[in-house]
């Protein structure tokens, strides 16, 4: 579920003075139901929205999207001209877009990552051509010694190299998020 979804029920909650279990007594769910839906580890199903809206004495829509100038924020973002997930591969590099994380990747300018339009340090061993040399690696496994179907298990690598910068030198911002969510769950 969506993690402003799980906090607006949150704060509807809160707003009306219930705690989870007096929530799930009225409208005859379990507690940890409702802590589920609040930690966004599961969704309320139709029935329930329903029961909700009309115990916080508020439409389904308020419930999912919060005010109406929300909604209709949300709604024009949709109807915009630009994608909100795209891959550009040209002369220039390469320019991958998921929602509001872009990605550019061209021969002068390296590697710029940029987040709500805004540029993101990247770490150095992040901008390091492994994919590149993996590559190369796997050539040289098949015109040297024709390892060329057993080669390929060396591009397996470039996610553990991954994997294991982001161990060593930072976190993921997602994973970041993700931590503060439970974190939050776990405190109430």
């Amino acid at each position: 579920m969506n993690i402003e979804i799980a906090n607006r029920l949150l704060e509807f909650r809160k707003q009306n003075k219930f705690s989870q279990e007096e929530l799930a007594e009225k409208i005859g769910i379990s507690r940890q139901a409702v802590s589920k839906w609040e930690c966004a580890e599961s969704s309320p199903d139709l029935d329930n929205l329903v029961s909700l809206a009309e115990l916080y004495g508020v439409t389904v829509d308020e419930l999912l999207f919060g005010a109406s100038g929300e909604r209709n924020q949300t709604t024009a973002e949709n109807e915009s001209n630009e994608p909100k997930e795209y891959v550009s591969i040209g002369l220039g590099g390469i320019h991958v877009k998921d929602g509001d994380t872009e990605v550019h990747i061209g021969l002068k300018e390296g590697v710029r990552v940029f987040e709500n339009g805004k540029k993101v340090k990247i770490n150095a061993w992040h901008k390091f051509p492994f994919p590149v040399l993996v590559t190369i690696a796997y050539l040289i496994m098949g015109f040297g010694w024709r390892l060329w179907h057993p080669g390929w298990v060396v591009f397996l690598t470039i996610p553990l190299y991954y994997f294991m910068v982001e161990a060593i030198f930072g976190k993921n911002p997602e994973e970041e998020k993700k931590n503060k969510k439970h974190k939050k769950c776990k405190e109430e």
